[in-house]
């Protein structure tokens, strides 16, 4: 995979965890099979193969969506800039703070070991990892406000998915800029990202 293509890719990962936070925020649940995906892509922290990491476009393909649609100054398409926008900042953060980076790899470690853990699938490691985001990015400025319906963001379930899915966006973000990802590039250079993006999801629908 060419270089412009693994940082689309990771991109694509923070784009779907913006879009998958969004969804449990105003609809209370989010797409099983992203969800899944991006769970799994905080616990694989053996490999620097981006496609392996993400499981491939099938595993980012919400997340290519978003990024391969034109962008639209609409509230719901703002409000998922400005998550993203967030997890990317966020990342930038935590590299200055290596005791919170320490402790982040030692208890995904822990977990990508546990044969319990199902790949990040079962509650349990969803928990650990809503808690890991407490312990640490949650310390981290600015923070990532979440907006939604209440009913949803004062349940036991939802926060504790949110907060799990932003640890995973980090992490992908945390990636995204070790691949040579910055922020100017998504304005400068969009209209590539919009096809790169687009290029990849219609091989992924060709296969």
């Amino acid at each position: 995979m060419m270089g412009n293509e693994a940082r689309v890719l990771a991109l694509a990962g923070v784009a779907q965890t913006a879009a998958l936070v969004q969804q449990l925020a105003r609809r209370g649940e989010a797409q099983a099979e992203p969800f899944r995906w991006a769970i799994r892509s905080a616990l694989v922290l053996d490999s620097n193969d981006v496609r392996y990491i993400l499981s491939g476009c099938g595993g980012v393909y919400l997340g290519l969506a978003q990024l391969a649609r034109p962008g639209r100054a609409e509230p719901a398409s703002l409000e998922r800039l400005r998550y993203g926008m967030g997890l990317i900042q966020l990342q930038k953060n935590l590299r200055r703070a290596p005791r919170h980076m320490a402790r982040i790899r030692e208890r995904l470690l822990a977990l990508a070991l546990d044969p319990d853990a199902d790949g990040g699938a079962c509650g349990d490691a969803i928990q650990t990892l809503a808690e890991l985001y407490n312990e640490t990015l949650s310390e981290l400025k600015p923070r990532i406000m979440v907006q939604g319906e209440r009913c949803y963001l004062e349940s036991t379930e939802v926060p504790t998915q949110i907060r799990a899915l932003l640890l995973a966006g980090v992490r992908v973000a945390y990636l995204w800029h070790d691949l040579g990802g910055r922020k100017y590039q998504l304005f400068l250079h969009r209209k590539a990202i919009v096809g790169t993006a687009g290029s990849l999801l219609r091989n992924q629908v060709a296969t």
